[in-house]
């Protein structure tokens, strides 16, 4: 009776700290939620990141723990257990070095914020938005939707395409005989954009014509740039181009199509 009292009260000891866990990860994800309805900003995401974290780690730390707990309540020696334990993971570590590397660089990429849930990567070939990260691998998922699944140990250079500020470029080529009338239309659609109360969040810095960005045999090449919500980049391009589009329509003007010279 006294033993299954004991084990009892572990078993309390272990929900009691399981809850608190939960509770300080959901203390994490409200520390970084703004409370709006805008996409996450990079603080959210890294809450998100840090909270599951803090979940799974804790999940491993107390079921272990409590395993032990409960052997030494019922009167099993686990001296040798931890001595045994000891000598295997010592072995497991020479043989498995590629996984316990997937799981240090695992905690350094998280320690240093390189990247978060829902940050869009490109990490080798692939890029993806982050749609998973334990202390082992990362999950991201392309464009076309397939999910590349890669080993921490294995990622030697990220790129992170979301962080803090992103960039849209749109090129427009026109007629080498539009190429004014092509600007002063291109400029009028980066001002009607830039006023676009939908994009007041997107835009972080007014749209702007580079001008003539490059020349080839008949057409010139014009750049629209502007900066914005990483998050919200690809909403911003497509408004860029109908912005262009309409204000190009305005003034008659129209793309430039190479002339395909038939062979004599």
């Amino acid at each position: 009776m006294d033993k299954a009292i004991d084990v009892g009260a572990v078993l309390l000891a272990v929900l009691v700290a399981w809850l608190f866990v939960r509770l300080l990860s959901r203390r994490i994800e409200r520390w970084g939620d703004e409370g709006t309805d805008r996409p996450r900003n990079a603080r959210e995401q890294r809450a998100r990141t840090a909270a599951k974290l803090v979940r799974n780690i804790g999940r491993a730390v107390l079921t272990v723990v409590a395993v032990l707990m409960i052997l030494n309540q019922l009167d099993i020696n686990i001296s040798p257990l931890l001595a045994s334990a000891g000598v295997v993971g010592l072995a497991v570590s020479f043989g498995s070095q590629s996984l316990v590397r997937d799981y240090v660089t695992g905690f350094f990429l998280q320690l240093e914020h390189q990247f978060a849930l829902g940050d869009v990567i490109r990490i080798g070939a692939a890029e993806g938005t982050v749609e998973n990260i334990t202390l082992r691998l990362v999950y991201l998922r392309d464009a076309n939707g397939a999910v590349h699944i890669i080993p921490n140990g294995q990622i030697a250079q990220v790129t992170n395409l979301t962080e803090s500020w992103g960039r849209v470029t749109v090129d427009i080529e026109v007629a080498w005989r539009d190429a004014d009338k092509a600007t002063v239309a291109v400029k009028r659609a980066a001002g009607a954009l830039g006023t676009d109360p939908t994009l007041a969040d997107a835009l972080l810095d007014a749209p702007e014509v580079a001008g003539i960005e490059k020349l080839s045999g008949g057409g010139v090449t014009l750049r629209m740039v502007a900066r914005v919500d990483p998050y919200r980049r690809d909403e911003v391009a497509r408004a860029m181009r109908e912005r262009i589009r309409e204000s190009l329509d305005v003034d008659g003007i129209t793309t430039f199509v190479p002339q395909v010279v038939p062979p004599a």
